[in-house]
């Protein structure tokens, strides 16, 4: 029965499920991949959808038919758990990838980011991006955002995700959250729509087509608050995916708009600690008017995060400086990060230890 590999994975606590057409299934459990001995068919496979996943079965069928080639995203509850779902093609054949979601937001605190990440739950407009490849904990991450203003002003929040991933309960903030495909046909039309629902808030689970991240800068700049995520490899990355995305004549104007809305970008990646708990390894720019000016200036790649360096007592993290943070408090080991990290950054990071143990601690 399709329940016993979920039942089996919340009691392992395991963190994903793969399920392929007539091959073993696997979990990935503290980090690691582990084979079971259940072969999924494609009747498991079909079970498995119409059980869990029963919003999706048009859909499901279409794309089982070959109608459609678009993998299919979803989200379901089972034994008090959540559990977000990709149903996709391969050369095996359809396959089911399950992400097990925490029960609960976690404080911010407590998934070790820096201090500093208050500067990004306190501006009242503009636009604040989390950016980092598939997987790096960017949903956790603005969830915890979110559940942090929830707590402690009164706002109007609005979601706008695919799938919905945690659920938020309204405490002094009303919140209110919209799923892709669920109740909105899709990220552009749902923030068309935000304009006429006044939010104060509004979260974009993903700003992946022009449209959407054309709708965001425009929401930002009408005076709401609008945090989002894309996929970029660094914070210099992040600001030019976001303009290379427009056509070469409209991209002048949208570096303007940009540099005038931006309040802070987080990038962030996920590393496995010392203890076998995965940490994030983030780099945080907050925009003030010099880096304002250096992206209307179009400045090299680097000089931005040169600057933020300089700049840490304004809330700016360097990648290096917090590495050599979870370094020195016992989270990570310095090799761990060794293939992550840039020569320069890497190099970095061995200096601000050494200058650390001289000075016996640290304090940032």
């Amino acid at each position: 029965m399709p329940e016993n590999i979920l039942r089996y994975a919340a009691m392992e606590s395991a963190s994903d499920i793969h399920i392929t057409q007539n091959k073993p299934t696997w979990l990935r459990i503290n980090g690691e991949f582990k084979q079971q001995s259940h072969i999924a068919t494609i009747n498991y496979i079909d079970k498995f959808v119409e059980s869990f996943l029963p919003d999706m079965l048009c859909q499901y069928h279409k794309f089982k038919n070959r109608e459609s080639t678009c993998p299919i995203d979803g989200a379901f509850e089972f034994m008090g758990r959540r559990f977000r779902a990709n149903i996709y093609y391969s050369l095996s054949g359809m396959n089911v990838a399950l992400r097990l979601l925490s029960d609960k937001i976690l404080p911010l605190k407590k998934l070790l980011m820096p201090d500093t990440i208050k500067e990004f739950i306190s501006p009242h407009n503009g636009l604040i991006l989390v950016a980092g490849k598939t997987g790096s904990g960017k949903t956790t991450t603005l969830a915890s955002m979110i559940d942090a203003i929830n707590h402690t002003r009164y706002e109007n929040i609005l979601t706008i995700e695919e799938p919905i991933e945690y659920i938020h309960i309204s405490d002094l903030s009303r919140i209110e959250q919209i799923e892709v495909g669920v109740h909105t046909e899709s990220f552009e039309s749902a923030t068309v729509a935000a304009l006429r629902q006044n939010p104060n808030i509004i979260l974009i689970g993903e700003m992946r087509d022009l449209p959407t991240i054309q709708n965001a800068i425009t929401l930002a700049e009408t005076g709401h608050m609008v945090y989002g995520t894309l996929h970029a490899k660094s914070i210099t990355e992040t600001i030019d995916r976001i303009i290379d995305v427009f056509p070469s004549g409209q991209q002048e104007q949208i570096r303007q708009q940009l540099a005038s809305v931006l309040k802070g970008i987080l990038h962030q990646t996920l590393v496995r600690g010392i203890n076998g708990n995965v940490l994030p390894l983030v780099e945080q720019l907050i925009v003030d008017d010099t880096v304002s000016s250096m992206i209307m200036q179009r400045q090299r790649p680097n000089a931005i995060r040169d600057y933020l360096r300089g700049k840490s007592k304004c809330g700016n993290v360097h990648i290096a400086d917090n590495a050599a943070w979870h370094i020195q408090n016992g989270r990570l080991e310095l090799q761990t990060i060794k293939h992550l990290l840039s020569p320069d950054d890497y190099n970095m990071v061995k200096a601000i230890l050494a200058n650390l143990k001289r000075r016996g601690g640290f304090d940032g």
